[in-house]
Formats: structure tokens, sequence, C-alpha cells
């Protein structure tokens, strides 16, 4: 039975959910800075505190006194060498930044994490939604080698554009309250629909869906199969520009169907970069007749579509905070370099085409490659999960804290590479909140900001509170050592350490913001 599990259990690893478990387990997790500096604290505490008990023990035998009573001398100076109020006093520290969390939209899954953001060097962010409002609309549409805008008067909708569209989605909106689910891109096209009194469930009746072929991140495309009521089968693909020019043959110009040429596809990648310049996201349309198979191969392009997602107002300010700050915030998305650039040139996250690198160079690098060039890259596009790995990676073999944001089930292995995940509370999946520290209630990067600003107050009351105890402590050993050294009685006893280290304790409180 043992043999049967195990070999049954291979199948579904091979899948892409088991392929994305495998990286969530292959990453192993590691200690918090603050983690790192108590813990090598605590060896050196501990270290001194051995020391000086030995080296009492051998001034008790020098000075022929009573073995016992010093032997109780050095309990009391290692009493004195460790803060044993520390411990307790962190977490409150930590307790009380995860409350503080909460009011600033940021749920901390993970009490280290609090003091964790207040290291974060690099911040790796998605865009749409996070950077942006992500609130969707279509507002240019490029037909037969021309450029509309759709709130001009003149632009008549096109059927096969405008259904194929519609119909190549899997969102809703129901009823009369208007309800709406469904990818915010989707949503986009239901609402330009609605624009021109199309709406999908009358489609739908008209055109139901047989066949289908939904969208992933390698190939980048989406493949709906519909039925007319004449019997006649038609195919709609919507997806990235490159990959569907890739898969067109055909294109249809004034109603009728030709051979796509090579000038023809020049002229689309400059219409798509024309749009892309101008922050639009950028979708193409293609169609297929009589095929039920969901086939993307030899299409006949029907035309683009350009969507706008203005950035997050305060965006721009909290970029420009954290940079103040010495944070670099880098951007990552799976639009197209030049949507991706220029919405992070109005950020200000980049200045610089140069600064950008697509998924398709990513996958020509290695891990090292990548590491040499990483401090120079601030815009990342057309990447997927495995190259959001790689650039969490690659900042890390710099010394660089980073944080990364997610809400899909491909982001997790990401989440929990990253020194701080970071998962989107609205639009996020559950696996991505499970693999993440922090969780965002509104998906704004302002709150990331505002996060990482409490972080370092926190960070900063654990300092104080370090230095607070051990300087107190230092004092304590300095008077007992010297005074045992030289002869004298021991001034304290254990339980007079104890009791002052209370009151120090007690007293903490006063010096944090």
């Amino acid at each position: 039975m043992a043999g049967e599990k195990a070999s049954s259990s291979v199948p579904g690893m091979k899948t892409e959910i088991g392929r994305i478990a495998e990286m969530i387990n292959e990453t192993s997790e590691e200690m918090t800075p603050l983690q790192k500096k108590l813990g090598d604290l605590g060896k050196v505490l501990g270290i001194l505190a051995v020391v000086l008990c030995l080296f009492l023990f051998i001034i008790a035998v020098l000075q022929g006194r009573d073995i016992m009573e010093m032997l109780i001398t050095a309990i009391s100076l290692a009493v004195a060498a460790i803060p044993e109020g520390l411990p307790a006093v962190v977490t409150i520290v930590l307790a009380l930044g995860v409350q503080k969390m909460v009011r600033l939209n940021a749920i901390v899954r993970k009490l280290p994490a609090v003091e964790t953001l207040g290291a974060v060097t690099v911040v790796c962010s998605d865009k749409t939604g996070t950077l942006t409002q992500n609130k969707m609309t279509v507002t240019k549409i490029y037909m037969e080698h021309t450029l509309f805008d759709v709130s001009d008067d003149f632009y008549a909708p096109n059927k096969l554009f405008t259904d194929g569209f519609i119909l190549c989605t899997d969102a809703q909106i129901d009823g009369p309250a208007n309800i709406r689910f469904g990818d915010p891109t989707e949503l986009a096209f239901l609402d330009f629909g609605i624009k021109f009194r199309v709406y999908k469930s009358t489609l739908e009746h008209i055109s139901p869906r047989i066949n289908e072929r939904p969208f992933d991140s390698k190939r980048k495309m989406m493949t709906t199969v519909h039925k007319n009521q004449d019997g006649k089968i038609t195919s709609y693909t919507k997806g990235a520009v490159d990959r569907i020019i890739d898969n067109c043959t055909e294109i249809i110009e004034q109603n009728k169907i030709r051979t796509i040429t090579s000038e023809d596809k020049e002229k689309i990648k400059d219409a798509a970069g024309t749009l892309a310049a101008n922050a639009l996201r950028v979708l193409a349309l293609a169609c297929k007749n009589d095929d039920d198979s969901a086939s993307e191969k030899d299409l006949i392009f029907v035309g683009l579509a350009g969507l706008a997602d203005p950035p997050r107002p305060e965006a721009r300010a909290s970029v420009q905070i954290l940079k103040n700050a010495g944070i670099r915030t880098v951007m990552i998305t799976g639009d197209h370099k030049d949507t991706a650039f220029a919405i992070a040139k109005e950020l200000q996250i980049s200045d610089a085409e140069a600064q950008c690198i697509t998924g398709d160079t990513l996958n020509k690098m290695s891990q090292d490659d990548l590491n040499k060039a990483i401090l120079d890259l601030r815009v990342f596009a057309r990447v997927s999960p495995e190259h959001k790995v790689m650039i969490v990676n690659a900042f890390k073999s710099h010394g660089h804290i980073v944080s990364m944001t997610g809400d899909g089930v491909n982001d997790a292995p990401s989440l929990k590479a990253a020194d701080i995940g970071i998962a989107m509370g609205i639009s996020g999946t559950d696996v991505a909140r499970g693999a993440a520290d922090i969780i965002l209630t509104d998906d704004n990067f302002a709150t990331i900001e505002k996060a990482i600003e409490e972080g370092r107050k926190i960070y900063g009351n654990i300092t104080k509170t370090v230095l607070y105890l051990l300087s107190s402590n230092l004092a304590e050993i300095i008077t007992m050592f010297f005074a045992i050294t030289i002869g004298l009685a021991s001034p304290l006893k254990a339980i007079h350490i104890l009791w002052i280290n209370l009151l120090l304790t007690l007293c903490l409180p006063l010096h944090w913001e």
C-alpha cells in the first residue's frame, strides 16, 4: 500500500500545482535579522557568564575564600550578565507593533515579521492593483491599421471585435444590483460592451461556450469556442500581442479575410508600442472559424485593445519616501515592457529604459548572471513565478533584506523565499496569504511604506531596549567584579540584581516611541 501511495503521488507533483508546492517546499525559512542578532548576543552573554564564573572560582581558590560563598557570588554575576527580561520585553514590543499594524491595514501572520519590516532595503511590488488602482478601462482600440479612441463619437463598434473580447472572458456582471466578479481586466471588456449596449448574458445565449483553453502564464493566451444558432463555430483567442501575432496567419480587413504579411505584423507591433508607451495595458484578439478544438494555431488577427489603469495617487509619494529612507522600489509585472516602464517612470521608480528587463531575457540568464546585473535593474516585465524567486535570491546575494508582494497561487514560492512576503487581502488567493508573513487588507502600496516606517520604529525600540538593559547590567558586573577582585564582600546578591533588573524593565516603556 505504501508503494502504491508513493507512486500515485508522482503524477500529482508533475502538475502545475504540484510544481508550485515543490518550489515552496524547497524554499527554506531563514531567521530574521533580529533573531540572528539576538542569537549572536545570547552566545556572547553565555560565554561571558561562563568566563566570569571560572575567573571568580580561581580567585576564590587564590584568596582562600569560602568556595560555596564564591559559587553564589559567581551565580550572581551570571545573573547580572544576562538580561533575563529581554525575551519578554522583545515579545511585548513586537505584540504592540502587531496591534499598530492592524490599524495601518496590515495583518501580521508571523510575529518576527514586524521587526524584519524595519530592516527591509528592497521592496519588490506588483504593478496592477498595488501601484495602480486596478480599475481597468478600455480607452483605445486598434483595428484595420487604425487607432481609435473609445470616447470618439465617430467610432462604430465592430461586432467581431466587441463580441470576441466579451465572450473570451470568465468575468460576470449580473443582476440589477450590478454584482461584479472576475478579473478587473476582463470586467473592463464587459464594461466596454455595456457602453455600446452589448451584454455578455445575451451573447452567451446566442453563442454558448462549448470548449475553452484557460489562460496560463506561459502561453499568455486564453481561448473560448462558441457555437452560433445557425450551427457555425467560432473560437476567440485573446492574450499578449507578441504571442497572438506569432500564431496568426490571416487578418480581417473590411470584413474580408486575407493573408497577414510581415508589413501587417510590423504595423500591429508599432501600434502596440504606441499604446504601451502611453501606460496602457495592451491585449490582442484573434479568431478562428469552424474549429471546436480550441486550437491557437493559424489564427485570424482582429485587433488590439488598450486598457488604462492609472497609478494610485499616493503611490508616487510612498516611493519617494522609501527612496529617501534608503529603500529601493522594484516593479514586477506581467505587462509589456513599454507599459511597465511608462508606469515606473511616472512613479519615479525608474528613469531609464536600460533599467527594465523582460522575462525572455531572464530565461537566458543564470542565477549568477542575474546576481551581477540585479543592482542596475528596477523594472521586470513579462515575468513568470520562477523569475520572481530568481529576483529575490539575486537581491539577497548582495545582503539586501527583500520584501515581495503577490496575490496568486503562482506567487507563493517567491513570497516564501523573500525575507518578508506580503500578500494582498482583497485580490489575494488563500495559497498566497498562507505563504505570506503580512497581509494587506487594502492592497495598497502606500500601506507597505507605512508598515515599514512602523517596523523601523519597532526595530529602534528593540535596539534601545537591548542597549538599556545591557548598559545597566554592565554597571552591575563592573561593580561586583572589581569589588570581589580587590577582596571586598559582594556588594549585590542575586536577589538584589533581579530586583534592580525588574525595576529597569518596568521603566522601559518610557524610552519607546
